[in-house]
């Protein structure tokens, strides 16, 4: 749950909030045909808004965070043939995000975000499909309504809003569309046929070293006619479960399998991407014998320590250099790469070429964003502390397909998104990803840059719709992608640093649905592990967020829909011990060890700052920490926020005010106090005080000792 502005404003720290949308982007300057209605501005209803007629438009002035107008139309609607809304506009302010309401239900069901009004120097015909709500409103519908833009004191003109029937060209949009779900589909229905089978032949294991550039890889078959039976490469941009024809194709002549290849590729590629698979050749493609298996292990280039964080304590939002890092006790951190901002297929002033697959790219490195994450770095290296880098990969917004973004970023990635998922569905994306990580891993993991130890791979990936978009997925088709993605990365760090992990990033949304077109965090953790079952288990661990169920109410403690089953809706603080027991679940274990979990980005409220809100705030904070002291498998705990800030849209999360506040700005609350005594002398004062405002008596009262199943 991440604040985009406050994401990007502050380099340390995770996110918070979630967004909606699944539109296509808008078609510009379309033909008209000749069936229209007329639709009308209507001023009575609208909000944040100020109209001037002007000719045969309006002059529109925005006046606040919730601009909006309706249109009615001349007659009703049937969204079956008229879903295309068209209008004009004359903005030269800037390109302003719409949210439109279909019908006259105004709810998530029946809206689209995502869309653009662009800004111009002149007058443009915008058209937008509006059959992309996530329900069809009622037939006949009479009204639409629009919200332009976020803020005040955006002024731009606007005419001719009709609705029509769509060109041919929209059409095709449609049935391209349409195409891409039916197949994401059929890709399901593989998929879970695939992670259900038991197979006879397997690959046992495979091993790589990055020293002598080979890859060792051992198996056993029951066939004993090896006739069209071999081993087969799958990079992680084919599809295994319709494996056509493969990369790599070596004859069996074996039951028993141990084959050395080497790593890079005749055409360059990195066989580190690839699994392999015991594979029959038939007369229309190729039957997997054996599941798809990758590399286990890698020799690493050296041998770094095992970093364990001397306290629990982190901080998000707080600037690295500052006081407080010291006096709270800091030990670990984590923060944001944007990684458009790394790589550039293009040379340029500050940038140096780095190599990979057999393609130079351009590292900017003397670009704000790589030079403030060294800056960091080494202040993060100077205090020993652990780091955590949280990776994303921004919306291709501009559509230059030339661009790393555009090769990078998943080519259905709907522009509503905040992120993208990778793009693993050509050789050309997923290799404009992994030069990426190849860069990174190989720079944070030595004495000169500093050391980033472990890779939070995206954000709170169970609303992926907003914070790592790849289209409209099946939670199988979406963590299929994911998995590929955390993978790359583990496999390219442990190359360099063996004790590298990567990290999935979940909300509080466990065992339920938080949004229609997101999953739930428990089946996606399931998911993620059927597949590392599967294809080959690796060392991922869990950086989760544990917000309260009511984020406004710091009174976490009671929370009614955080229980102590595996089947809880919510898992907030109330809860944390049912994740510490799912991952010492037997089935989940990575060679008989738990999972590492981190608690990477989450806060309590003070709704205000009366002594109620604070006190509560901090009793909040007390009852969490008396939780987390008890579990077994938690290395971090990364209190969101710093201090308040206007970016979290009214939430005062901070343990220190707003910067700011009427007469003590960044003043410390009284969780400031709570969170600087963890794991000190002083901590069984200052938590005494708080008992009475959680209702116990006892400490030993705030941990769940019961059974979770």
């Amino acid at each position: 749950m991440c604040n985009l502005l406050l994401m990007l404003l502050m380099l340390w720290g995770g996110c918070r909030d979630n967004g909606n949308g699944t539109p296509d982007s808008p078609i510009p300057d379309p033909p008209t045909p000749s069936s229209e209605i007329y639709l009308t501005p209507r001023q009575a209803d609208s909000n944040q808004i100020e109209f001037k007629k002007d000719g045969d438009g309006w002059i529109v002035t925005t006046g606040g965070f919730d601009p909006f107008f309706f249109v009615d139309a001349s007659k009703e609607v049937n969204i079956k043939t008229h879903y295309i809304l068209s209008f004009e506009s004359f903005n030269t302010t800037e390109s302003l995000p719409l949210i439109i309401f279909v019908g006259s239900a105004l709810d998530n069901n029946h809206l689209i975000e995502g869309y653009r009004m662009p800004r111009t120097e002149g007058w443009i015909t915008n058209s937008y499909d509006i059959s992309v709500t996530l329900e069809s409103p009622p037939t006949p519908f009479t009204q639409l309504r629009i919200r332009f833009g976020m803020s005040a004191g955006k002024t731009f003109k606007v005419r001719n809003f009709i609705l029509r029937e769509p060109t041919e060209q929209e059409k095709e949009s449609v049935e391209n569309r349409e195409n891409l779900e039916r197949q994401d589909q059929e890709l399901t229905a593989r998929l879970q046929k695939y992670l259900s089978k038991n197979f006879q032949s397997r690959i046992t294991s495979i091993q790589a070293n990055h020293g002598d550039g080979k890859i060792l890889i051992n198996g056993q078959t029951n066939r004993t006619d090896f006739k069209n039976i071999g081993l087969a490469e799958i990079p992680m941009w084919e599809d295994a479960t319709n494996l056509k024809k493969p990369t790599t194709f070596i004859p069996l002549t074996s039951s028993d399998i141990s084959v050395s290849i080497d790593r890079i590729a005749d055409d360059k590629h990195d066989r580190l991407l690839s699994g392999w698979a015991i594979v029959e050749a038939k007369a229309d493609g190729y039957e997997l014998l054996s599941a798809m298996h990758y590399i286990d292990d890698i020799t690493p280039r050296s041998h770094l320590s095992n970093i364990i964080p001397r306290t629990l304590k982190g901080i998000g939002g707080c600037p690295p250099d500052h006081q407080d890092m010291i006096d709270l006790g800091i030990a670990s951190v984590t923060f944001n790469i944007l990684l458009d901002q790394v790589l550039y297929t293009e040379n340029g002033a500050g940038r140096i070429p780095y190599t990979y697959a057999g393609k130079t790219w351009y590292a900017d490195v003397q670009g704000e964003h790589l030079k403030g994450i060294d800056k960091d770095m080494k202040i993060a290296q100077q205090k020993n502390w652990m780091v955590s880098a949280i990776l994303l990969i921004p919306v291709n917004r501009s559509g230059d397909k030339k661009s790393w973004l555009g090769l990078a970023a998943h080519p259905e990635t709907q522009p509503s998104a905040a992120f993208s998922m990778p793009n693993f569905t050509t050789k050309e994306g997923a290799e404009a990803y992994a030069a990426t990580m190849s860069f990174l891993t190989e720079r944070y993991s030595n004495e000169t840059y500093g050391r980033i130890h472990h890779w939070i791979i995206h954000n709170e990936i169970q609303n992926g719709f907003y914070w790592c978009n790849a289209g409209k997925k099946t939670k199988e088709t979406y963590m299929n992608l994911y998995q590929k993605s955390m993978r790359t990365v583990y496999l390219l760090a442990r190359q360099y640093d063996e004790n590298a992990k990567v990290l999935i990033s979940l909300d509080h949304d466990w065992n339920r649905i938080g949004d229609p077109r997101g999953f739930k965090g428990k089946e996606v953790l399931e998911l993620l592990n059927s597949f590392g079952r599967k294809e080959a288990d690796f060392e991922w661990g869990i950086a989760y967020h544990p917000y309260a169920q009511n984020i406004n109410n710091p009174r976490t403690w009671e929370d009614t829909q955080a229980t102590y089953s595996f089947d809880t809706p919510y898992l907030t603080f109330k809860n944390l011990e049912v994740l510490d027991a799912w991952t010492n679940q037997p089935s989940v274990l990575f060679k008989g060890k738990p999972r590492e979990i981190q608690f990477t980005e989450q806060g309590l409220n003070s709704p205000d700052y009366g002594e109620k809100s604070l006190w509560d705030q901090a009793a909040g904070m007390v009852y969490i920490w008396e939780k987390v002291i008890r579990m077994k498998n938690v290395t971090a705990f990364q209190y969101h926020l710093w201090a308040d800030a206007y970016e979290e849209e009214g939430l005062r999360l901070g343990l220190r005010k707003y910067y700011d506040a009427q007469g003590d700005p960044l003043g410390k609350k009284p969780i400031w106090e709570v969170y600087r005594a963890f794991e000190t002398s002083d901590w069984d004062n200052v938590k005494e005080k708080y008992k009475s405002t959680l209702g116990i008596s006892n400490w030993d009262e705030v941990y769940y000792k019961g059974t979770i199943y």
